[in-house]
């Protein structure tokens, strides 16, 4: 690599690098702002479906105040069934056999436990005897067995006229299932329960609200009466209240479910809750939506709209980035074109200037002019002036096509006119010796819309090329012809050629294959471009078609208009 295209390749890498850290910061600009937006409409879904569950909740929470106080009432009402005037055992049997309690314990007007009590003294010594007597009978298919196992029976579920003592009834409703597994008794697991709870609870409070007892899962409440104290298990209770709550009419796809407590885990999808806690403390109703559909949809309304907003706002703030960064490309863009061209104006101007300068020295440092000398030295000083002006005149359109200054004039014109003028204008070079150089053109061709001069000024640097890098015997040919509805002005050369990957980079401003040929064959890599950017105001195109050592062709197509 030479020391020139080294330090114009470290110049434009030392641009692009300074280019990088604005283009960074646009890009991270760009993402913290998505990311702002992405986390407004995390907020915004989460926001949306909260004030629609919040709208839903406030619909629905008369109903659940409503459906509260109802509950409240009715259990008021059906623990008032338990203040009646019956004897302990009878009503005992009612309660139990009714459905009213898992188990109850009865108490006369002083306060005291008249049934079940956990001890009693008296004994039905009949009772007794049976069951004596049924234990002696080994033979279990015998009538007398049977005979007195439904006797015994009848005495022991007979709570109405029945002076038996509980502990006397439950012992014996034992001993008659372990002698006759097949025998129910419907009171025994309720007459077992209240014996329990009055184990630990000898003289139990008489509580007028629910409240939990020292058994698992059990709750006791006394009626208004104070006459019965009524024992639930859990189970019981959240049947009992899911009946109440399931009677009132709801409105469709709403549903009520009674939450005990230690299970606060149900409540995670209601809209809305209310308390129990002037009954049962710790208790709750929870409304909640059996078909999630009707949150869905009005929760989906608001989500989508601010998604389409967030969608819009990223494609917009994307957009705007790009535009940006397409500029700002642009502007690095235009600032190496500038300092290329600064760099390369003062060069190819100083080359020509300086031989210049150099043959006028010696011309007037020499004390005699010699008359062939003089000649040879004004022949190469205007070969240096046309090297300059052909110069100069590239810079020049070259900015005027950059700014879009050049103001193209375009009107009928033969298009044998501007093969003729470009020939005339590279002058005697093509009648040297070691130059052959032919002309080819088509006759009767069309009519060209166009403008002369640029496209004599294309075909001329396309002819300064071909001389440029072609050896000492150069061979060029341009042909005019017609051909699909265009003319063509094809150039070939038997020159150096340009290797394929380099064949659509050379179109390129500034660019060059081998810039070492810039400093042998004079040039700055602007003809080219100058080229395709008229030929493209002609809406035409240009072609190249070449082989490393056997030359190149480049080929001008300019579509005929109909008149």
């Amino acid at each position: 690599m030479s020391a020139e295209r080294f330090r114009l390749f470290g110049r434009r890498m030392g641009q692009d690098v300074r280019a990088w850290p604005m283009l960074a910061l646009l890009l991270l600009v760009v993402l913290v702002a998505i990311g702002c937006v992405l986390w407004f409409m995390r907020e915004a879904v989460q926001n949306a479906r909260l004030a629609v569950r919040q709208r839903l909740a406030e619909a629905y929470l008369g109903q659940l105040t409503l459906m509260q106080k109802r509950v409240e009432e009715q259990w008021k009402h059906e623990l008032e069934r338990f203040d009646r005037e019956e004897p302990g055992p009878a009503l005992f049997a009612r309660a139990i056999s009714e459905g009213w309690a898992d188990a109850v314990v009865c108490f006369d007007a002083a306060g005291s436990v008249v049934y079940p009590r956990v001890n009693a003294e008296e004994r039905i010594a009949k009772a007794n005897a049976e069951l004596l007597a049924l234990e002696k009978l080994s033979d279990r298919t015998d009538p007398r067995f049977a005979e007195l196992a439904n006797r015994l029976r009848s005495r022991v579920t007979n709570y109405e006229s029945s002076s038996m003592p509980s502990a006397q009834r439950r012992f014996l409703m034992h001993e008659l299932q372990r002698l006759e597994p097949g025998m129910k008794f419907p009171t025994l697991a309720a007459e077992d329960l209240a014996v329990r709870y009055l184990e630990v609870h000898p003289s139990p409070p008489l509580p007028v609200t629910f409240q939990a007892t020292d058994l698992p899962e059990l709750w006791v409440c006394a009626s208004p009466g104070r006459h019965v104290l009524a024992l639930f298990s859990k189970a019981t209770l959240r049947a009992k209240l899911g009946v109440l709550v399931s009677e009132p009419a709801l409105s469709a796809g709403v549903r009520v479910t009674v939450v005990p407590p230690g299970e606060e885990a149900l409540m995670d999808d209601a809209l809305a809750t209310s308390s129990l806690a002037s009954l049962l403390p710790g208790w709750r109703l929870a409304l909640a939506l059996d078909n999630r559909a009707l949150f869905d949809t009005a929760a989906d309304r608001k989500i989508t709209a601010y998604l389409w907003t967030g969608i819009a706002v990223i494609a917009a703030m994307t957009v705007l980035g790009l535009c940006i960064a397409r500029g700002l490309g642009r502007q690095v863009q235009l600032a190496r074109l500038k300092n290329d061209l600064v760099a390369t104006v003062s060069h190819e101007l100083k080359t020509p200037l300086t031989a210049m300068r150099a043959l006028v020295d010696t011309l007037l440092d020499a004390e005699k002019f010699d008359e062939t000398t003089t000649r040879e030295y004004i022949q190469l000083l205007a070969r240096e002036n046309a090297r300059l002006s052909r110069l100069i005149d590239n810079f020049l359109t070259f900015s005027r096509l950059e700014r879009n200054k050049f103001n193209f004039k375009f009107e009928p014109i033969r298009p044998q006119q501007i093969a003729d003028d470009a020939i005339a204008a590279i002058g005697e070079r093509r009648h040297r010796p070691a130059c052959h150089f032919e002309s080819h053109t088509q006759p009767d061709l069309p009519l060209l819309i166009a403008d002369h001069d640029a496209l004599t000024t294309a075909l001329i640097n396309l002819l300064d090329n071909a001389w440029k890098y072609t050896g000492d015997e150069k061979r060029i040919t341009l042909r005019t012809e017609a051909q699909n509805g265009s003319v063509r002005f094809v150039v070939e050369d038997n020159g150096i050629g340009i290797p394929k990957r380099e064949s659509h980079r050379i179109f390129q401003r500034f660019y060059q294959v081998d810039r070492r040929l810039t400093r042998n064959a004079e040039g700055c890599g602007l003809g080219l471009s100058i080229v395709q950017s008229i030929v493209e105001a002609h809406h035409g195109s240009v072609m190249v078609v070449s082989e490393i050592g056997k030359g190149s062709t480049f080929t001008i197509e300019i579509p005929v208009v109909s008149q």
